[in-house]
């Protein structure tokens, strides 16, 4: 089941535009679905490359120690010649979390569009003001509505950006978790993993110590480093290849009714998001 490339326009044209606010997120969703304009990939590039840049920086101001094991084989997939997107899933320790962890990537890739992601991000924390809607959607954050389901505008961009081949990283938990029991992922990630034109290769990572750094409830919501006592710790594990499974979802689904295809899908979007 191949996403309908017209299914994210027309979510589009259904935005309001009532306010500036409005207008301007309407824009910016808009270029940031299509991102062809000969302005977007330098403005852009700038605003990830700087972003990750500082991140740099601020992980060896702000922590005692940062510990990063396997990152290659992240970077690996990222660098070699690919003909298949990329899908990376993470716990979410803080709001923090994007852009802090990408300050771990080798400064080679910090300015290449080709190795930066494009990642879901909550609409009702970033896309608040037209500058922060711009700052954003250059950013490749891609604003999601949390509760709005798996068909909503952000999966929709997602899947696009996987269809054009790019990294398109998710925090599947939904929401910052500071506790030490994971959330059980929600279904959007199925989703794009299952409905992408080429099946991604999915890598998945655990990381901890942004809480130490941005506790929820704070008073005032910004990151408070720590370089005498804070350590940031991340793992990255083995690429997944979902291709054998997606294929036979997709074989199997042909020769069903449309209810049975409703059951079939949702069955496996569990099997795919309980294995990550």
């Amino acid at each position: 089941m191949i996403p309908d490339r017209s299914r994210a326009h027309e979510l589009i044209d259904h935005l309001p535009r009532q306010t500036w606010h409005e207008r301007s997120f309407a824009y910016w969703a808009e270029k940031q679905l299509v991102a062809n304009d000969s302005w977007w990939k330098p403005l852009s590039t700038a605003v990830v490359g700087t972003a990750t840049t500082t991140m740099s920086m601020f992980l060896r101001l702000g922590f005692r120690k940062v510990v990063v094991d396997d990152l290659h084989k992240l970077t690996d997939v990222l660098e070699r010649e690919r003909n298949r997107p990329i899908v990376t899933v993470a716990n979410h320790e803080s709001t923090a979390d994007d852009p802090i962890i990408w300050g771990v990537m080798p400064a080679r890739l910090w300015w290449k569009p080709d190795c930066t992601r494009w990642t879901l991000g909550a609409r009702e924390l970033l896309y608040k003001h037209p500058i922060l809607n711009a700052f954003f959607a250059l950013g490749q954050t891609i604003p999601t509505v949390r509760g709005d389901g798996i068909y909503q505008l952000a999966v929709e961009i997602g899947l696009r950006k996987l269809n054009e081949n790019k990294w398109v990283h998710v925090f599947p938990e939904g929401r910052v978790n500071q506790e030490a029991q994971m959330l059980r992922f929600k279904w959007g990630v199925g989703r794009m993993i299952m409905e992408a034109e080429r099946t991604p290769i999915v890598v998945p990572m655990f990381f901890t110590g942004t809480k130490q750094i941005m506790p929820l409830r704070q008073k005032v919501p910004v990151p408070r480093p720590n370089p005498l006592k804070s350590t940031l710790y991340m793992k990255v594990g083995d690429a997944m290849d979902f291709a054998p499974l997606v294929g036979e979802w997709k074989a199997a689904r042909a020769k069903l009714s449309s209810e049975e295809a409703v059951r079939l899908d949702e069955q496996v979007r569990i099997a795919i998001v309980d294995q990550l």
